[in-house]
């Protein structure tokens, strides 16, 4: 493919233009973070945790992605799924549906308000969650020769810390987009 005739050479910019805005010195927490999130986020990781949960709906990364709200709320409605997963309603009802074919989720009446639907997994779909947990756990525990039990206890209680110091924000942004308890114990 012939280059764009609108290219500017690298000789054009300085050094300290090719470097990150962030983390060009070295790893920081914002830079750490970034990656892990990315990480997390990835094609490929999603796609792992496809093929390592043996997900029944091969390739269905956003059905994997509902599954994994659910696995974190418990139940949602699917205002709150679809917002999550970053989808239409309408989208969002389809994807339901295909999980709803394969025995995974069910709608039921939304136990915080009778008024509306709400979206749960079954019994096949909370062992399905379950294959999706053990999968990620293999991925997402530190381990390795220079981390101690006391390294990872450690880690739990800083980014349990984190999160709750973020969400105390005002109007709750990691409880409202994640739909996770954050509040100390009860």
């Amino acid at each position: 493919m012939p280059r764009h005739r609108d290219l500017t050479g690298p000789e054009d910019l300085t050094p300290e233009d090719l470097r990150p805005l962030v983390g060009g010195e070295g790893p920081t927490f914002a830079s750490a973070m970034f990656a892990i999130g990315t990480w997390g986020a990835s094609t490929a990781f999603r796609e792992h945790l496809l093929a390592a949960s043996d997900f029944p709906l091969p390739g269905d990364v956003p059905a994997l992605l509902v599954i994994n709200q659910l696995i974190y709320r418990g139940v949602a409605s699917p205002t709150d799924l679809a917002d999550a997963v970053d989808t239409g309603r309408s989208n969002l009802s389809k994807i339901v549906d295909r999980l709803t074919r394969a025995g995974l989720v069910v709608r039921i009446a939304n136990p915080y308000d009778r008024r509306s639907v709400a979206i749960a997994l079954t019994s096949k779909g909370r062992a399905v969650a379950s294959r999706i947990i053990d999968a990620a756990a293999s991925l997402n525990t530190p381990a390795g020769p220079d981390w101690t039990a006391q390294d990872t206890v450690d880690l739990e209680r800083l980014l349990v810390k984190l999160a709750r110091a973020l969400d105390a924000l005002p109007n709750h942004p990691l409880s409202t987009a994640a739909g996770v308890d954050l509040e100390p114990d009860h």
